[in-house]
């Protein structure tokens, strides 16, 4: 009985280390995303806006990566619509790193911030610089 509960324990604390260590790498993903697509996506804009399709490109490459945890994040979780909306930013990242014309990046910006306003409405608490997740 004793052994019962003690590996009940064992796997409750190894569970909850690893949720953390899981929330952790959303966070940082997150705060990754942002940086880059940048506090309110500023060196991404500022390439789209200048029509900087080189610029654009490396800056959509690292927001595609940052999504990718982020994607992996909320499956995990199975929060069905912000895989759908997780992988709907990935998508357009990818537009954005490997479009060939700055329209095209521009389009795919505003889809990209389109998504996340939509994910943060529905998975975002708190207040700066304090949010949580939901």
């Amino acid at each position: 009985m004793k052994r019962t509960l003690l590996s009940v324990v064992v796997v409750s604390v190894f569970a909850a280390l690893l949720g953390a260590q899981d929330d952790a790498a959303y966070k940082t993903a997150m705060k990754a995303v942002n940086a880059s697509a940048g506090g309110r996506m500023a060196p991404l804009t500022a390439a789209i806006n200048n029509k900087d399709v080189a610029a654009a490109a490396a800056e959509g490459k690292k927001v595609q990566d940052g999504f990718e945890t982020i994607l992996a994040y909320w499956t995990e979780k199975k929060a069905d619509d912000a895989i759908k909306l997780a992988t709907t930013a990935r998508d357009a990242a990818k537009t954005i790193a490997e479009a060939k014309d700055a329209d095209a990046q521009g389009a795919a910006a505003m889809e990209l911030r389109r998504t996340c306003n939509q994910c943060h409405m529905a998975h975002r608490g708190g207040m700066p610089p304090n949010f949580e997740i939901k």
